[in-house]
């Protein structure tokens, strides 16, 4: 059921239906391709497996010691606020990942059942990569996966630490490019919440 049907409001014909918050919420719906998707995850899996220069070096620790004496910075504390931003991250990403591999898998089987039955469609056309899907953003989405790029470009850019970005980053920089164009827009959806991460 949909929820409890009233007159239309504010000028609108017809019906408006009052959903419960509980299990439903305020979305932005976003294409994706699946290779971009990945790209995001090879971008964590990188970030992840990349130690931090903050927990290698001691002498850092003397350094924030020295310049700010008690009310210094613990280096470990750094490493830790990092490993925060990606972590808020890899939900959301996983649960990406599991929409466009479904897409994909599907994408697969039609074009599997479609070269049983047409002995001239070229099943490679229906490349996985290329499989376009569309994912539910909640509001702030944008702003955690923007702060986790840009500390991995931070990271690619510091000589000394040892985290590089992976090749497929112009992927991962297309989707959040798509994904803050849409969180701009007046335009949001109201899904179940049991379709989001």
């Amino acid at each position: 059921m949909l929820g409890s049907s009233e007159p239309g409001e504010q000028g609108v014909e017809g019906q408006s239906y009052t959903l419960p918050k509980e299990t439903h919420d305020f979305v932005y719906p976003i294409a994706v391709r699946r290779e971009e998707v990945v790209a995001f995850e090879k971008l964590i899996e990188a970030e992840a497996d990349a130690p931090y220069i903050e927990e290698e070096t001691e002498e850092l620790q003397d350094v924030f010691d020295d310049v700010l004496g008690d009310a210094g910075i613990d280096a470990s504390d750094l490493a830790e606020q990092k490993r925060q931003t990606r972590r808020v991250v890899e939900p959301v990403i996983e649960h990406w990942r599991e929409q466009v591999g479904a897409a994909g898998e599907r994408t697969s089987e039609s074009a599997d059942d479609s070269s049983h039955t047409d002995s001239n469609t070229d099943a490679s056309s229906h490349t996985d990569s290329n499989t376009i899907t569309t994912v539910y953003a909640r509001p702030g989405t944008d702003d955690r996966l923007l702060a986790f790029t840009k500390l991995c470009k931070q990271r690619d850019d510091q000589p000394d630490d040892p985290f590089e970005l992976p090749d497929s980053f112009a992927d991962a920089a297309a989707l959040l490019t798509r994904l803050q164009d849409a969180t701009d827009s007046q335009y949001r959806a109201v899904v179940h919440t049991d379709l989001l991460e």
